[in-house]
């Protein structure tokens, strides 16, 4: 029954990624033809004040509605009114905190922009809840819809205000248009409405729970959106810009696969968390499996860079080429880190959880400021150090309590490793013997790179591939 669950959780979820990650990837290089790089860094300047604002407004008590098994009304509404009440706090304190944002910075049009999106604070609040039992239940078609609706309604108006010249108030109004259309479908397509009752009690018994993974998520959060303060501050909107499209145009394939473990992997691990022998099992399989796509996705991403940035987004946006190949090398292991951190969820070390997320960020944030003496670039290549560290420490309370840590996860890996880098080093090779146009080039490499990669997952024989292969042949023998 569970593994039927998961493989139904697993396709709807798959398919919301794809077509949330797919439509904004669409979107982005649209308007990332129609607005110029310092817009895209002017919005980005504000991702480390909005994620901090947005993470107090969670409170970590979502994914305690989630580790719980069994969660009353009460319960949800309490997390309700909590989250309710914590977007409107953030709300009024970064719509004070507007003006000194825009000083920092020195640019006065932050002004009005953080404002309107702090608005997006109180919006978050008044939905988390039905996104979350979503997940909780492994309901991922309704999301589905959702995404879909707003993605496109947003779309919509962000392209054309780009178009029209409106420059970073286009991508304002895409954003904000996306978060209204969500919260208002949300509550629509949704039954579940918020009782007024807020139990003191369960809040204390969830954020017991949850306030372990509220200061994990704050560390993260900074760790994630400290470059843009490092960057905005020290080089300038553009170089932001640049940066920014490089680390989004890495995360498509990473955003799609981090969406799957994250809405799914965690509520399942949670129900067979009590069976340790079968919890090692679905880690390990998690792990081939994603493993086996994301370690050719990102190298692939790596070896065609130069093509896919020029194709995509136009010559303007070139300085990001470099920059993509690096950070595509740092995300290698970024499957690792969701697998392994939603294990210590499952198993209920929240504290554990927090311990190993001071130890990254700490040394994760120090790599930042090192490397920023050497530009952007050094800072890109503090990621890739950072990642690497992560997955040990990451994977270091597994093989304490499950007795699958570092050494056994790398072993997993390494037959998708040695057929990526082969993979790799016959793209670049034939980069070298081509001559054509950037998209002609893509083309090539891709397909190159996607044969070369499953000739040696045939040649090698590995599992995940067969598998694939024969669910393929089942699927098309039925039809």
């Amino acid at each position: 029954m569970l593994k039927q669950k998961a493989t139904r959780a697993i396709g709807w979820s798959t398919v919301d990624q794809i077509v949330r990650q797919g439509l904004f990837f669409a979107i982005s290089v649209t308007m990332a033809r129609l607005v110029a790089p310092e817009a895209y860094g002017t919005v980005a300047l504000l991702g480390l004040f909005t994620g901090i604002a947005r993470t107090f407004v969670d409170g970590g008590l979502s994914s305690a509605l989630i580790q719980k098994k069994e969660t009353t009304r009460t319960d949800e509404s309490t997390v309700f009114w909590f989250n309710l009440a914590a977007g409107l706090v953030m709300c009024l304190a970064l719509f004070l905190a507007a003006p000194l944002v825009a000083r920092f910075y020195g640019i006065e049009v932050l002004l009005p922009i953080t404002r309107l999106y702090a608005i997006q604070f109180v919006l978050g609040a008044c939905n988390s809840v039905q996104n979350t039992l979503f997940t909780k239940h492994l309901d991922f078609k309704t999301p589905l819809k959702v995404n879909f609706i707003s993605t496109l309604l947003s779309a919509a108006v962000g392209i054309y205000l780009a178009w029209q010249g409106f420059g970073v108030w286009a991508l304002v109004a895409h954003a904000m248009t996306s978060s209204v259309m969500e919260t208002i479908l949300l509550w629509g397509l949704s039954s579940w409405r918020p009782t007024f009752t807020f139990s003191p009690d369960s809040f204390r018994t969830l954020f017991r729970f949850g306030g372990f993974l509220f200061l994990a998520s704050l560390l993260e959060t900074i760790y994630q959106q400290f470059y843009t303060l490092i960057i905005g501050r020290w080089y300038g909107v553009h170089d932001l810009g640049i940066y920014n499209r490089a680390n989004s145009t890495k995360q498509l394939p990473t955003g799609v696969l981090s969406g799957i473990l994250s809405r799914v992997a965690y509520p399942i691990f949670s129900q067979v968390a009590d069976d340790h022998e079968r919890l090692v099992r679905c880690l390990r399989m998690s792990i081939r499996g994603i493993m086996f796509l994301n370690i050719p996705m990102m190298l692939g991403i790596a070896v065609v860079a130069d093509p896919l940035i020029l194709t995509l987004f136009g010559p303007v946006w070139a300085p990001a080429i470099p920059l993509l190949q690096i950070l595509a090398l740092g995300s290698m292991l970024f499957p690792l880190h969701v697998l392994n951190l939603n294990i210590l969820n499952s198993l209920g070390h929240s504290s554990k959880f927090l311990k190993v997320e001071i130890i990254k960020k700490i040394v994760g944030i120090t790599l930042i400021i090192l490397g920023s003496r050497y530009g952007i670039f050094g800072m890109a290549w503090s990621v890739v150090i950072s990642s690497v560290f992560s997955f040990v420490i990451n994977a270091y309370y597994n093989g304490r309590l499950l007795g699958y840590g570092a050494l056994r996860q790398s072993r997993d890996c390494l037959p998708a490793l040695a057929c990526g880098v082969i993979m790799a080093g016959i793209v670049i090779a034939s980069d070298h013997a081509l001559n054509g146009s950037p998209p002609l080039r893509l083309v090539i490499l891709s397909i190159t790179g996607a044969l070369t990669f499953m000739l040696m997952a045939k040649l090698f024989k590995i599992s995940e591939f067969s598998d694939a292969v024969g669910a393929i042949r089942k699927h098309l023998g039925n039809r």
